[in-house]
């Protein structure tokens, strides 16, 4: 299975949520559809970052295959595939000696990782017309249905 997620956030009333789209390649139909919203204010980077999350603890240490992930969060796979190790081992500092935003979900994502949950994280760009991105999406903003 293939996942697309995606992460949402109202700038003016700060409340969002994520989306996640499991696809089956073969059957080219999207087996498994995630919307969860925020319970507390949150920004679009912290949705993204929490659908990958969900994929993670869900999918990621499952013994069969390791998950290909498409995210249209550039910061969130960045952080996942080249910064987070680097932060971790500086103290969870940046170079511009700043700590992360959003760090309890990066040290959650480290953390698993590194306890053998894998997953093959890549960017997609958004809004171009992939249409399980484009679901992802969607579901992030409550447009969707999972039913």
């Amino acid at each position: 299975m293939v996942f697309y997620t995606d992460g949402s956030a109202n700038n003016k009333h700060k409340y969002g949520g994520f989306g996640v789209v499991g696809v089956n390649e073969e059957l080219d139909c999207a087996e498994l559809l995630i919307h969860q919203e925020s319970l507390e204010p949150t920004t679009n980077n912290r949705e993204e970052l929490k659908s990958i999350l969900w994929v993670i603890e869900n999918y990621g240490n499952n013994g069969f295959f390791i998950p290909v992930v498409y995210s249209d969060s550039n910061y969130s796979v960045r952080t996942y595939n080249e910064w987070m190790d680097t932060w971790a081992n500086n103290g969870w500092i940046k170079s511009d000696k700043k700590i992360p935003e959003n760090l309890d979900l990066i040290q959650k994502m480290y953390d698993l990782k590194h306890s053998g949950y894998q997953i093959d994280l890549h960017h997609i760009k958004g809004h171009n017309g992939n249409r399980w991105n484009e679901l992802a999406d969607k579901l992030a903003k409550g447009e969707a249905t999972t039913k």
